[in-house]
């Protein structure tokens, strides 16, 4: 009896231990997996996601090297302005060569965001000009954010024919606010609409939401559209299966723009 108890408990003492020694080795595994999710992750990153970061941190330097020459008790020569601008325009150059040898999607995204980001500083420093003796650089301010939209437009209309939601987003603000010379309200409303699908689909409800707010502000209050994407926030589908009207916002669609057509 005493030797049978001294095995139970033997027996206990060295599962306990297994299952200790098990315990600890679990920690020190995870980094290792999280690490090799990393190196997947770094694997699968394109080319054209490279270049626009890569873009990014070059216009980050180019503007503080515009910052630093426009004060007077700066060094740094003009150089380092030219020298980040030709960088940019390479990786532009790249992208654009992306796009038309080899249809790469995700170059004529980044592409089209760059031109679309270029557009709205356009219209913004053009916004900032007052002063009626130099009114005309407005004007070319306006004339560069027109090109940059009319580039932005036609690279993010390849990804919104994918259901891109963000090129579908990007292209939404251009229509209802009008970069391109005319506001186009039911234009807007669909890109709005298909943002806003797209968002659901892999569950950002929140930038659903802000595209359905989006869309309210385009469309008259019952439009088809914006009860669908509703229904679908609420998730109610007994009215997510309505066909859209056609262009019931038509009456908004030739709203003159702020930005003239140059």
């Amino acid at each position: 009896m005493n030797i049978k108890i001294a095995l139970f408990v033997l027996t206990l003492f060295i599962n306990s231990s297994a299952w200790s020694a098990e315990k600890k080795a679990v920690p020190s595994a995870e980094p290792t997996l999280a690490a090799g999710v990393e190196k997947t992750k770094a694997k699968t990153q394109s080319e054209a996601e490279k270049l626009y970061q890569r873009y990014q941190r070059l216009y980050g330097k180019m503007i503080l090297a515009v910052a630093c020459v426009q004060n007077p008790k700066c060094i740094q020569p003009e150089d380092e302005v030219i020298k980040y601008n030709m960088a940019i325009i390479r990786v532009t150059d790249r992208l654009d060569e992306l796009v038309i040898k080899q249809k790469d999607l995700d170059a004529s995204y980044y592409r089209g965001l760059i031109a679309y980001e270029r557009g709205k500083y356009y219209v913004g420093r053009a916004t900032l000009i007052t002063d009626p003796d130099f009114i005309l650089s407005a004007t070319v301010f306006r004339r560069y954010a027109l090109d940059q939209f009319r580039l932005a437009e036609k690279n993010l209309a390849i990804n919104a024919a994918s259901k891109n939601p963000d090129a579908c987003k990007h292209l939404g603000e251009i229509a209802d606010l009008g970069y391109l010379g005319i506001k186009n309200k039911d234009k807007a409303t669909d890109y709005y609409y298909c943002a806003a699908m797209g968002y659901l689909d892999v569950g950002k409800k929140n930038a659903a939401a802000d595209m359905y707010n989006a869309m309210r502000n385009s469309a008259i209050h019952n439009d088809p559209r914006t009860v669908e994407v509703y229904a679908r926030l609420h998730n109610n589908d007994t009215v997510s299966n309505m066909r859209k009207s056609v262009s019931q916002t038509s009456r908004l669609d030739s709203e003159t723009s702020k930005i003239p057509r140059q």
